[in-house]
């Protein structure tokens, strides 16, 4: 199953396939962190913030266990902070999101790749959904600045 729609869909899905669909996303998301701590400009810092609980509907259809999953935090200058939290999975249309706050605006950072594949984060202010954008180093340092 490449797509979110077509597993969700799927009679061929069972507790295993989903484990192993958790458990890739939270490989992605510490590799999505890993990648934006390396990013930061001088005066930055990463911190892993509080984890969250994930338990979505298909964990809870198919009895696994619910999982906590790393959020992530960037300190910089004069108190300001951003934080990103993993938002859900199985989103029709992506392979995962994650919100990202800071300075009074939200950004949704999404997995456009197929299942079990690269990842290919882009991200987007709430208010405009359909301006995405590739997560780069040089879209991280205009955020920041």
């Amino acid at each position: 199953m490449k797509t979110v729609l077509e597993e969700v869909t799927s009679d061929a899905v069972d507790a295993e396939h989903v484990r192993r669909r958790v458990e890739d996303w939270e490989a992605r998301l510490n590799g999505l962190y890993a990648m934006i701590g390396e990013w930061l400009p001088d005066g930055w810092e990463a911190r892993r913030g509080v984890s969250v609980v994930m338990h979505e509907t298909m964990m809870q259809r198919f009895d696994v266990e619910a999982k906590r999953l790393p959020t992530l935090e960037l300190h910089g200058l004069a108190g300001r902070v951003f934080r990103l939290t993993p938002r859900g999975l199985w989103i029709i249309g992506n392979n995962g999101r994650v919100d990202l706050k800071g300075d009074g605006s939200r950004y949704i950072v999404i997995d456009m790749a197929d299942n079990f594949e690269e990842p290919n984060w882009e991200v987007s202010r709430d208010d405009r959904r359909s301006d995405r954008e590739a997560v780069t180093r040089e879209w991280l340092r205009r955020l920041l600045q």
